[in-house]
């Protein structure tokens, strides 16, 4: 399997990222695509809360300009990047924002 995404999660939401070169088997170099959310929709707030937070849509494309950096496989299987960040492999880009800001965990595909 060759892998060409690797998305980011954390506490805002999710960001793309696109292999630009294996590097080794445990190493890879990666950078951010751009990501613009579709016209025509906003977000709907009620009290802190995104209520309309599930059907977000993005455009999401390569960016050359990005910066490309280096992840590498950690003894547990995990893609992390020097900062620590954890990068989960994915056949699609997915672009995620957690729009609401009150506490609590929140799940972006919607299952609850």
């Amino acid at each position: 399997m060759t892998m060409r995404y690797l998305n980011r999660h954390d506490d805002r939401g999710t960001l793309p990222f696109e292999v630009v070169e294996p590097v080794s088997g445990r190493e890879t170099l990666i950078r951010e695509m751009s990501c613009d959310r579709e016209k025509g929709w906003k977000p709907t707030m009620i009290m802190g809360h995104c209520i309309n937070e599930s059907d977000q849509r993005w455009e999401i494309s390569s960016d050359t300009e990005a910066l490309a950096f280096r992840i590498r496989l950690d003894k547990y299987g995990r893609w992390k990047d020097a900062a620590g960040k954890v990068y989960e492999p994915a056949e699609n880009p997915v672009r995620f924002h957690r729009f609401s800001f009150v506490g609590g965990v929140y799940i972006a595909d919607g299952d609850e």
